[in-house]
C-alpha cells in the first residue's frame, strides 16, 4: 500500500484547518472565507493564502466558485475523510429566489449541507434557508435551514416548499376537498387561499445554527 507524504503545517494553518472542520461538524457545512477571516481577524487575502497552502500540502480540497466548498481530507496528521465517499453526500443549499429566476440555478447555490448516503433518494434533496417568522408555531424560525425532498405533491398537513409568484415559501399544505391552500404557523399571518402555487418539495429535516 502506498502512502502520500504531506508537508507539515504552520500553527496558523493548523488552527484554520481545525476551525473549518469544527464548523462543518457543528453547523453541518463549512465556513466562508469571510467567516474564517473574522474568526482569526485577518483579511480575506490572507485567508486565501493559507487555504492555498492547505490545498498544496494535501490537507484540504476546495470546490471552485462555491462559497462553502471546503472539504478537510487530513488533520492532526491523520487521514480524516470521515468515510465521505461511503457515508456522506453533499446536497446544495440554495439562496433566495428573485421573481422569474429559477430556484435551482447553479449560481443560486450558497453552499452544501451534509447528508447520509443511506438516506433513500439523497440525489433528489436540496436545502433552503428560511426567511421570516411565519412558521414559528411549527418550530421553524428565521435563519433555520430546511432539508427538502423534491416532489410536486404532498398530503394534508405536511410542511412543503411552494412556489408562489415565482418565490419559494415554507408553509403547511392544507388539501381540502374544494381547494388546496397554504397555511402559516403563526397567528400573525393569514392563510394563502386565493393565489395559485405549485409544490416543489416536502420538508423532511430541520438544521439550526447555534450562536455561542
Amino acid at each position: 500500500m502506498a502512502y502520500l507524504i504531506m508537508d507539515t503545517l504552520t500553527l496558523k494553518q493548523q488552527k484554520i484547518l481545525d476551525f473549518i472542520e469544527k464548523h462543518r461538524i457543528e453547523q453541518n457545512y463549512p465556513p466562508t472565507l469571510k467567516e474564517i477571516g473574522d474568526k482569526f481577524k485577518v483579511t480575506i487575502g490572507t485567508v486565501q493564502d493559507h487555504i492555498s497552502a492547505l490545498q498544496r500540502k494535501g490537507y484540504l480540497e476546495r470546490r471552485k466558485d462555491i462559497a462553502r466548498g471546503f472539504r478537510v481530507i487530513k488533520t492532526d496528521n491523520r487521514i480524516t475523510d470521515y468515510k465521505r465517499k461511503a457515508d456522506i453526500n453533499l446536497i446544495p443549499l440554495y439562496g433566495n429566489v428573485a421573481a422569474g429566476e429559477p430556484i435551482f440555478a447553479g449560481d443560486n447555490i450558497q453552499g452544501y449541507i451534509t447528508m447520509e448516503k443511506n438516506t433513500a433518494g439523497h440525489n433528489i434533496h436540496f436545502a433552503l434557508r428560511v426567511k421570516g417568522d411565519s412558521m414559528t408555531d411549527s418550530g421553524i424560525y428565521d435563519g433555520d435551514i430546511v432539508i427538502v425532498r423534491k416532489q410536486d405533491t404532498a398530503e394534508d398537513g405536511e410542511i412543503v416548499i411552494a412556489l408562489l409568484d415565482d418565490e419559494a415559501t415554507v408553509k403547511t399544505l392544507r388539501n381540502k376537498r374544494i381547494k388546496a391552500y397554504l397555511e402559516a404557523s403563526n397567528s400573525k399571518y393569514k392563510s394563502i387561499i386565493n393565489k395559485p402555487f405549485s409544490i416543489i418539495g416536502k420538508v423532511i429535516e430541520l438544521r439550526r445554527e447555534y450562536i455561542h
